[in-house]
């Protein structure tokens, strides 16, 4: 194993690997409570993404905030974190995985701690500015420590699969917390619960990541950064306010004006000679077919969550913790798929489980855009939820393992970054669009009656099929042969050539 693999190993505080190229072995116990704190911290984040969704209508009356406005409350957390992502996670390769986790949660906690005390919009939404920050810092530094702590073997495919089971089933849960404290509690809840969970990653990563000094050599690309962050602010900022309001001219100028910096960004990488993000990474075909099979997957599983959320409580006249209380099944299968997707893909293969993943996706997507307006959610929702997160806890690790093939250690943090960014920028872009077909749709409608929104989401569901199409062409277009992760994942017989 070469020096830059202990390098990247000791920069980000974890065990260097031996000379057979596996990670130094933890004591079990310590490394399943590594991989606990770890995964805790991914599902604060995940989580605060969806568990705002059911509780946005009362958070608008408690603090007066006007209807062209509340979309902000998830506008301003979405912004930060898919903005900062691919800076956070190169910064996290420079100065080490571990500092930047730990700031990231101090950020965090601050955010969370402003959201649950807010007295007024304008507040809640700038500390949810502040927790989308802290995110993007703890995001790629969690999943670059995963990636090298636990070697090659069996131990790394069974974190890897408990981290995709937290990733691919924290928007669920978002739902049925955020329903249930809001219900019986306060919608502050959803926020001020952070604080201890934060206070406990942030003991156990003092106790159990050992402080190392070392870090990536060179400068820091300052300009790089900046551009890089503007333009995905500025274009995070354009998609969320078009499924607001629509393509009005300052959300396309908006818009514009980020696909021009990251033009600038990328013209500017080309010749510098220490990049922030190296672009002869997106020649690695896994990489660059790797991120959009997570950007698919994440805007369809973003807007099928919200969606389907929202036609419970609009159109089925379902409560908020009825509605919450309904993601409950559907939680515990996304967690069961994803955990079993390691021995998936050691018997099928890294492309089949995902052309199945797709498939699953799509038919759980057709089913909720047959709801009937005067349905019942238990009947007409739950079926379609259910389906649709099988094929999405199938297929969110070997998507992340796809995105990361070949890319050596040096740059873990950044490849998460990159598909962290994918995740949020899909999410939110694709949220944005499919809400546009929803509003125009039902607004030709008899206005506010259920059949009218039911149309309306109904049409953004069939139009949210494009994306497990797209994700399943990615697939196909994956460099023949086996791809490298499963080896990582041998819980069996030897996986299937791809």
């Amino acid at each position: 194993m070469s020096t830059e693999t202990n390098k990247s190993a000791e920069s980000a505080g974890l065990p260097s690997p031996g000379a057979d190229g596996t990670a130094a072995a933890a004591p079990p116990g310590a490394g399943r409570a590594l991989l606990a704190v770890l995964c805790l911290a991914q599902f604060m984040l995940i989580l605060d993404v969806a568990v705002v969704a059911v509780a946005m209508p009362t958070i608008q009356l408690d603090l007066g905030i006007g209807a062209a406005d509340i979309m902000w409350v998830g506008t301003a957390y979405a912004l930060t974190f898919g903005g900062f992502l691919v800076t956070a996670g190169r910064f996290a390769d420079l100065f080490g995985a571990r500092r930047m986790l730990l700031v990231g949660l101090v950020v965090f906690a601050l955010g969370s701690l402003g959201c649950g005390v807010a007295d007024s919009g304008l507040v809640l939404f700038l500390s949810r500015g502040v927790q989308g920050l802290g995110a993007a810092m703890v995001s790629p530094a969690a999943l670059a420590m995963v990636m090298v702590s636990f070697g090659e073997g069996a131990g790394k495919a069974k974190a890897l699969a408990a981290w995709g089971a937290v990733s691919s089933g924290s928007a669920v849960v978002g739902q049925l917390l955020g329903g249930i404290l809001t219900e019986l509690a306060s919608w502050r809840l959803i926020f001020l619960i952070n604080l201890p969970f934060a206070l406990l990653v942030i003991v156990a990563v003092l106790r159990q990541v050992s402080d190392q000094r070392e870090r990536q050599s060179g400068k820091t690309d300052l300009v790089g950064a900046s551009l890089l962050t503007a333009g995905m602010v500025l274009l995070v900022t354009a998609a969320s306010q078009a499924g607001n309001g629509g393509f009005r001219p300052v959300v396309l100028l908006t818009g514009l004006a980020g696909l021009v910096l990251l033009a600038v960004f990328w013209f500017v990488e080309r010749r510098v000679s220490q990049p922030m993000v190296p672009l002869g990474l997106f020649r690695n075909r896994h990489v660059s077919l790797g991120n959009v099979i997570c950007f698919a997957s994440a805007g369809a599983t973003m807007a099928v969550v919200f969606f389907a959320a929202l036609v419970m409580q609009q159109v089925l006249g379902a409560s908020s913790l009825q509605a919450g209380l309904t993601f409950a099944p559907v939680s515990a299968l996304i967690t069961v798929a994803a955990l079993k997707s390691g021995a998936a893909v050691a018997k099928f293969g890294v492309k089949n489980v995902l052309l199945i993943a797709a498939a699953c996706s799509a038919v759980g997507i057709v089913l909720l855009s047959m709801t009937p307006a005067d349905g019942n959610y238990l009947l007409h929702i739950v079926p379609g939820l259910v389906i649709f997160g099988i094929g999405g806890g199938l297929g969110f690790a070997p998507a992340m393992f796809v995105a990361t093939t070949g890319v050596p250690p040096t740059e873990q943090g950044l490849a998460s970054g990159l598909l962290s960014t994918s995740q949020q920028i899909g999410g939110v872009l694709s949220l944005a669009l499919l809400n546009v077909v929803v509003v125009r749709v039902a607004a030709g409608g008899v206005d506010g009656s259920a059949e009218a929104l039911m149309s309306g989401y109904r049409a953004g569901f069939l139009t949210a099929l494009i994306l497990p199409v797209l994700v399943a062409v990615c697939v196909l277009a994956l460099p023949k042969g086996a791809i490298a992760p499963p080896p990582m994942m041998m819980m069996g017989p030897p996986p299937k050539e791809d």
